[in-house]
C-alpha cells in the first residue's frame, strides 16, 4: 500500500491538479482508502477513455495503481508495453514505477534496465529515484551509479535534487557532494539553490557563500539572487552589494535586476548604477528596457539614451521599439525618424514595418511610402515586409494597389516582382494576368520572368506557348529566355532547340549558359559536344564558362583547354586564372606544363605562371 502521496503523486502535473481540486481524495489516498465512488477501472478500460480531462484521468490512474498488490506491478508494466505510447500510458507507467520504487526500488530499477524501451528510460529512472529518495535519500543517491547512461544519470540526479531541495535543501546539497564527479553538475547545484531560495533565501545565501570559489558557485549565487529578488528586492540588492567586486557580484546583480525589472523597472534602473561597464551591464540594460517598455515606453527610451551607447544602446532601443511597434506604432515611427545612427535606424524601420503591417496594413504602407528615398535599402526592405503581408492575404487587391500607386515609386520593380513570386504559387493564371497588365518596363519583365520560371517547372510547353504571346517585344524576349533556361533543368536537349528563336543579346547569352550548365550536370560528354558546335561569340563564351564552373575542380586539364577557346579576352583571362590557381593547388607541375605549351600571348603566359606561384605559396 502507498504510504504517502509524495512518493508518486507529486511526480506528475495531473496529480498536482488533483491535490488542488480534491483534497478529500488525497486524504483517502494517504489513509489507504480507495472508496472514491464506482468500481476501479482495469488497465484496458483506463486507457480507452479519449477526451477525458487530465484531472479525471490522473485520479483514475492513481486509484488503479493504488489498488494493485505488490506482485501485480510488474505484470501491469508488461501489459502497458503492449499498448500505444500516449500521454495516458506515460502517466500510468510513471505511477506504477513510483509505487514499485516506494516498496522495492531495486526490483523496479531492474525491470527498467531489462525490459524498458530506450526512449522511456530517462523519465522512468526519474520516477523511480524520486520515489526512492523520498524514503531513503542516501540509498537512492548511492544507487544512481546503477544507471548506465551518464547523461541519464545527471538528468535524474538534477530532478531528484530539485524535488528534495523544497523540503531539505541542505540534505540535497550534502548528497550532491557525495555523487560521483560526473553527476555533480552545475545545473544540479543551481537547481538546489533556486529551490532553496524560494523557501529560505538567507540560509541559501549563507550556504552558497560557503561553496568553493568556482564557476558553479557563481552560478548558484546568481540563481538564488534571481529567485530572492522576486520576494524581497531590497534584501537581495543588499546581499549582492556585499559580495566582493568582480564577476560573481556582477552575475548575481544581473540576475537580480532582471527579476526586479519585471515588477519595478525604475528601481532596477537605479540599482544598475553599481554595475561596471561590460557585457553583463549591457544585457541588464536591454532586459530592464524591455520590461519598462511594457509600462512606459517613453520613459524607457529616455533612460536608455542616458545610460547606453553603441551596441548596448542599439539592442535596448530595439527591444523597446519591439513593444511600441505593437502598442503605438506611430510614436515608434516618430522616434525612429530622429535616430542618428543609420544602421540602428535601418533595423528599426524594417522591424516596425513588419509589426505595423500585421495590425494596420494601410497605416504601415502609408508610413513606408512616405519614407525618403535616402533610406535606401531600409525602405526597400520595409516595403517588401509590408507588401508581403498584403500579398499573402489578398494578392488581388494588392495588385490593384500596386498598379494604381506604385509606378512612380523608386522601388516599384521590387514590389511588383515580389507579388508575382508569391501569387504564382497559389494561382499561376492570375499571377500571369497581373504581370502582363503591368506597365512595360523592368518591373514587368522581372515579374513575367518570375511567373514563367514557376510555370515552366510544371508545364514547360504551355509556358513556352504563352511566353511567345507577350505583346511587349522586350518582355517577350526575356520571358522566352526564362522559359528556355528553366526548361533546360528538365530537358536540356529540348531547350537547346529553342535557342535559335531568341534574338542575339543578353537574353540569348544567359539562356545558352543556363542550357550548358544544366546539361553538363546530366551528361557532360553530350554537353561538351553541343558547346563545340556553337559559333564563337558571347553565347558560346557563356556556355563555356558554365562548363568550367561545373567541371573545373574535377577536370582542370579539360577546363584549361575550354578556357583557351573563349573568344572575349577579358573573360578568357579570368577563366584561365581561376583554372590554373585551382589546378596548382593539386598539381602545380601539370598546371605549369599546360601554361607553357598553350597558345597564349607572352603577357598571358607570364601572368598565369605568377598565378600558379601565388597559389603554391598560399597552399
Amino acid at each position: 500500500m502507498i504510504a504517502r502521496q509524495g512518493e508518486f503523486g507529486r511526480l506528475n502535473d495531473e496529480a498536482a491538479e488533483i491535490r488542488k481540486s480534491d483534497a478529500g481524495f488525497e486524504a483517502r489516498i494517504v489513509a489507504g482508502h480507495l472508496a472514491t465512488g464506482g468500481p476501479i477501472a482495469t488497465l484496458t478500460d483506463l486507457l480507452k477513455g479519449s477526451g477525458r480531462n487530465q484531472v479525471d484521468l490522473a485520479r483514475d490512474a492513481l486509484r488503479y495503481v493504488s489498488s494493485l498488490k505488490p506482485g501485480e506491478l510488474a505484470g501491469a508494466l508488461d501489459s502497458l508495453k503492449k499498448m500505444p505510447n500516449t500521454g495516458a500510458t506515460g502517466l500510468v507507467r510513471t505511477l506504477l514505477l513510483a509505487r514499485w520504487a516506494d516498496e522495492n526500488p531495486a526490483d523496479a530499477l531492474a525491470w527498467v534496465k531489462s525490459k524498458d524501451t530506450q526512449n522511456n528510460r530517462t523519465s522512468d529512472y526519474s520516477a523511480i529515484f524520486q520515489a526512492w529518495a523520498a524514503n531513503d535519500p542516501a540509498a537512492a543517491f548511492a544507487g544512481l551509479n546503477q544507471i548506465p547512461d551518464p547523461g541519464a544519470q545527471r538528468h535524474v540526479a538534477e530532478n531528484v535534487l530539485s524535488s528534495m531541495s523544497l523540503a531539505n535543501p541542505q540534505g540535497a546539497l550534502d548528497l550532491l557532494h557525495q555523487l560521483p564527479p560526473s553527476a555533480q553538475t552545475t545545473s544540479g547545484l543551481t537547481a538546489i539553490f533556486r529551490a532553496w531560495a524560494g523557501v529560505d533565501p538567507a540560509g541559501a545565501s549563507a550556504a552558497a557563500l560557503a561553496l568553493p570559489a568556482t564557476e558553479s558557485r557563481e552560478r548558484a549565487l546568481a540563481s538564488l539572487a534571481s529567485v530572492w529578488a522576486l520576494q524581497d528586492p531590497a534584501a537581495t540588492l543588499g546581499f549582492v552589494a556585499g559580495l566582493p567586486a568582480g564577476q560573481t557580484r556582477d552575475s548575481a546583480l544581473q540576475m537580480a535586476l532582471n527579476a526586479i525589472s519585471a515588477q519595478d523597472p525604475k528601481a532596477a534602473a537605479d540599482a544598475l548604477a553599481t554595475m561596471p561597464n561590460g557585457d553583463q551591464r549591457n544585457a541588464s540594460i536591454a532586459q530592464i528596457a524591455t520590461n519598462w517598455a511594457q509600462q512606459d515606453p517613453a520613459a524607457a527610451l529616455a533612460w536608455v539614451g542616458n545610460v547606453a551607447t553603441g551596441k548596448a544602446y542599439d539592442q535596448a532601443v530595439q527591444n523597446v521599439l519591439g513593444q511600441m511597434d505593437k502598442s503605438d506604432p506611430a510614436d515608434a515611427a516618430a522616434f525612429i525618424s530622429q535616430m542618428p545612427n543609420a544602421a540602428t535606424r535601418d533595423g528599426a524601420i524594417t522591424q516596425l514595418a513588419t509589426a505595423w503591417s500585421q495590425n494596420d496594413l494601410p497605416g504601415a504602407l502609408a508610413w513606408v511610402q512616405a519614407l525618403p528615398a535616402s533610406e535606401g535599402d531600409a525602405r526597400i526592405a520595409a516595403l517588401r515586409n509590408v507588401m508581403r503581408t498584403w500579398d499573402d492575404n489578398d494578392p488581388q487587391s494588392a495588385s490593384k494597389y500596386i498598379l494604381q500607386n506604385f509606378p512612380n515609386d523608386p522601388n516599384f520593380n521590387v514590389v511588383a516582382e515580389q507579388l508575382a513570386g508569391h501569387w504564382v504559387d497559389a494561382d499561376p493564371a492570375a499571377a500571369l494576368a497581373y504581370a502582363k497588365n503591368l506597365p512595360a518596363g523592368q518591373a514587368q519583365m522581372d515579374s513575367l520572368a518570375t511567373v514563367f520560371s514557376n510555370i515552366t517547372a510544371l508545364e514547360p510547353q504551355s509556358a513556352w506557348n504563352q511566353a511567345q504571346q507577350i505583346s511587349d517585344p522586350a518582355a517577350r524576349d526575356k520571358s522566352m529566355g526564362t522559359v528556355v533556361a528553366s526548361w533546360s533543368a528538365q530537358d536540356p536537349v529540348q531547350a537547346s532547340t529553342l535557342l535559335g528563336t531568341l534574338p542575339a543579346g543578353s537574353v540569348l547569352d544567359d539562356a545558352t549558359a543556363a542550357v550548358a550548365a544544366n546539361w553538363v550536370q546530366q551528361n557532360p560528354a553530350a554537353a561538351s559536344q553541343w558547346v563545340n558546335t556553337l559559333p564563337a561569340g558571347p553565347a558560346r563564351d557563356g556556355a563555356v564558362t558554365a562548363i568550367i564552373s561545373a567541371e573545373g575542380k574535377n577536370n582542370p586539364a579539360a577546363s584549361f583547354a575550354w578556357a583557351t577557346s573563349i573568344n572575349d579576352t577579358t573573360t578568357q583571362q579570368n577563366q584561365l586564372n581561376n583554372v590554373v590557381q585551382q589546378w596548382a593547388k593539386k598539381d602545380a607541375a601539370a598546371a605549369t606544363s599546360a601554361v607553357e605549351s598553350a597558345t597564349l600571348t607572352n603577357q598571358q603566359r607570364t601572368d598565369l605562371l605568377k598565378a600558379i606561384q601565388k597559389a603554391q605559396s598560399s597552399n
